[in-house]
């Protein structure tokens, strides 16, 4: 099997490398050509492509031959998409629509591209991003992986915190009740893995998982911690499924199965009939009533699944993480 990995020379599209390297045929497409020079040391028979998701033509020639395209290529740092959110819209939604449009075009069958926790009820550029591409792709029918705070990614806290503590500095947490989802790499792969190998009908697969408090994670590798306050566009919790979402999801072996959204061709009609005045006027006395009824309705009550009502990891299982972590790396 022929595999393209899209931003492949990034810390999930490397560890897809290392699994997928004996099994299948991985062709890695990314603009970061001191990266391929470095893997292609390591992966001399990979094939490595230099492009950007951005430009239509390089995206269709790296497609030829292709039968599953593993979508992981974004602008990923928060503070940069903020400054720059033009050039986050150009390669999370432009460049995702030339891969979705790239594969439909080359009638690849199997498609499915990286979410984030951040892409729900977004509040900063690159959640807002991270939407549409989810949008892009399950609306042509291919499939999704979302997921929270991979340990160890490019950015993370812990390789930050490491860094600091190698420098002698105080490890800087911006709200120690701030709750982040988390996940190992393995583990990230193991989402891509099932939204791959389940059919393609526009889902979006996500995994439960447990959270941190950010705080849990700085006591655990440090003593000296400066609390520095929360950005303007961070959530002190974030969300993976929302209460809207989870009205359509399935679940199934420790996942929620996101459906793809009824169309609105195939949503009822609604006639309102005609009504007098004093029709609308008692409609409008029972409103109130009505909305209770609604809400209580087992569909609109349903309540979101978001890093502080998930199972909350203790110190001791966060040290676990942490010197999993470790392994990983070394």
């Amino acid at each position: 099997m022929q595999i393209l990995i899209t931003g492949g020379t990034g810390t999930i599209g490397k560890a897809l490398l290392k699994k997928f390297y004996h099994v299948h045929d991985i062709r890695v497409f990314s603009r970061d050509e001191l990266k391929q020079a470095t893997l292609k040391l390591q992966y001399p028979d990979v094939e490595f492509m230099v492009g950007d998701v951005k430009d239509y033509a390089s995206v269709v020639k790296a497609m030829r031959g292709i039968d599953v395209v593993i979508h992981a290529a974004a602008m990923k740092r928060i503070e940069i998409c903020e400054q720059w959110p033009i050039e986050a819209v150009k390669t999370n939604v432009l460049g995702t629509e030339n891969v979705v449009n790239a594969a439909l075009e080359k009638g690849i069958k199997k498609l499915i591209s990286i979410g984030s926790d951040k892409g729900v009820e977004p509040i900063n550029v690159y959640g807002m991003t991270k939407a549409i591409q989810e949008r892009i792709t399950t609306s042509a029918g291919y499939n999704c992986a979302r997921y929270g705070n991979v340990l160890g990614s490019r950015g993370s806290i812990v390789p930050l915190f490491q860094e600091q503590i190698a420098k002698g500095q105080p490890v800087t947490v911006t709200d120690p009740e701030m709750t982040r989802f988390v996940l190992t790499v393995d583990e990230a792969l193991n989402i891509i893995a099932k939204a791959i190998e389940s059919e393609m009908d526009g889902s979006i697969f996500v995994k439960k998982s447990p959270a941190i408090k950010t705080g849990d994670i700085a006591k655990a590798m440090s003593d000296n911690i400066k609390i520095i306050g929360a950005f303007a566009c961070e959530k002190k919790h974030e969300i993976l499924v929302s209460a809207e979402e989870m009205t359509r999801v399935r679940e199934e072996d420790g996942y929620y199965i996101i459906q793809r959204e009824r169309s609105a061709k195939s949503a009822p009609r609604v006639t309102v009939p005609a009504m007098s005045i004093e029709q609308m006027v008692h409609l409008t006395e029972k409103g109130e009533e009505i909305v209770n009824q609604c809400l209580n309705t087992p569909e609109l009550s349903k309540v979101a699944y978001a890093s502080n009502t998930t199972n909350l990891l203790g110190i001791e299982e966060v040290n676990k993480y942490i010197e999993n972590y470790g392994k990983t790396t070394n």
